[in-house]
């Protein structure tokens, strides 16, 4: 009798094992059958009418103009002026080789700084940034050499 309740035992075990996988396996498939028929339902944001509505604010356009240096200039200093004009009070970042600075143009949007440069070809990017949010960016290349030519 013994050899028989531990039979059982073992085939009930089976079963529930089955039974478990089985539920698993079928609750995989129906969320993958899910999830694929979600995917293929496109969904399109709407519109509210306060995003329609024009705005009434500042329209201004931003303005960079670069004085010095010169885009494919030579320079024999380790050292070279960047000015120019943009929109007044607008946040001026110049960006080179060896560092950054960040000024602020006057009130007639002049700006002026002097850039370290690296031995060779420096790249110097201009990015001017208006009190609200209008970015524009410039970008030039010198070369800082010692040699005669």
């Amino acid at each position: 009798m013994p050899k028989i309740w531990c039979m059982k035992k073992e085939v009930i075990l089976a079963i529930v094992i089955g039974f478990g996988v089985g539920l698993m396996a079928t609750f995989g498939i129906f969320n993958a059958q899910k999830s694929l028929n979600e995917a293929g339902k496109i969904q399109t944001p709407q519109a509210s009418e306060e995003e329609n509505k024009p705005t009434a604010g500042p329209i201004a356009t931003q303005t960079l103009a670069l004085s010095a240096p010169a885009d494919q200039s030579i320079i024999k200093e380790g050292k070279v002026a960047v000015s120019g004009t943009t929109t007044p009070q607008s946040w001026v970042i110049i960006m080179g080789e060896k560092g950054e600075k960040v000024l602020q143009a006057d009130l007639k949007g002049n700006f002026e700084t002097e850039m370290l440069l690296v031995s060779g070809e420096n790249e110097i990017e201009v990015q001017a940034i208006s009190e609200i949010g209008e970015k524009i960016s410039k970008i030039v290349t010198v070369v800082f050499s010692t040699v005669e030519i």
